[in-house]
């Protein structure tokens, strides 16, 4: 009887990082096991106590508690980005300590080149008739985020409003600031004199269940 092939590091990475990316969570040992097709749970905390030895993810009690640490790279054509949190969910965090994951991206997708850039999972659909780079925003994609503190009118942008991260379209009034939803559905602008926080501004659109995950050595 041949035995299975045993998984290499890149591969339990990559399965832990795109189950994050898909579901906004850490998998538990059972939905990886699933994921992996491994025999059984064993195999999959075997995997598991070795990336923790390895420095690459960060273990604690509880059915989902896990955290990757880091990821490694594929080369000069394409950079990992990282997913920080959704949008309408609260707070951007983007200290690397709060990080979700990393997606790897083609290095044509993060211009300028000199620009720190994140991903944001979408939610809702508030903004599903705007379109980036021929992608619509809709509810579970990732967007791709240059980070910058101010932006152009008519951008659509990622803003801090009441503490909540919220994707918008920036248009000028007299004497104001409109936050514009462009949506099949009814939603209100909101309007706001200069209480608001710009994060960045949305350049592309990865649409859910087609990211581009790292492929490490």
């Amino acid at each position: 009887m041949t035995r299975k092939k045993l998984l290499t590091k890149s591969e339990v990475v990559e399965a832990i990082n795109q189950w994050i990316v898909e579901h906004g969570l850490p998998p538990t040992v059972e939905e990886l096991r699933q994921v992996l097709k491994v025999g059984s749970k064993r195999t999959v905390l075997r995997y598991l106590n070795w990336l923790q030895d390895e420095g690459d993810i960060d273990r604690w009690p509880g059915a989902r508690g896990l955290r990757l640490k880091r990821h490694l790279g594929i080369g000069a054509q394409t950079r990992r980005v990282p997913l920080v949190g959704e949008a309408t969910a609260g707070a951007l965090m983007l200290a690397e300590e709060n990080r979700e994951g990393w997606v790897q991206l083609p290095a044509q997708y993060l211009t300028p080149a000199s620009a720190k850039h994140f991903l944001l999972r979408v939610k809702g659909d508030s903004m599903n008739k705007a379109k980036v780079e021929g992608g619509k925003i809709e509810n579970g994609d990732l967007v791709v985020v240059e980070q910058r503190s101010s932006a152009n009118l008519g951008e659509i942008i990622v803003a801090l409003v009441d503490g909540e991260a919220t994707i918008k379209r920036l248009v000028k009034g007299d004497g104001y600031y409109i936050l514009k939803p462009e949506s099949t559905k009814s939603y209100s602008p909101i309007i706001l004199a200069e209480d608001f926080q710009v994060q960045g501004v949305v350049k592309r659109v990865l649409k859910k269940g087609a990211f581009l995950l790292d492929d490490n050595d």
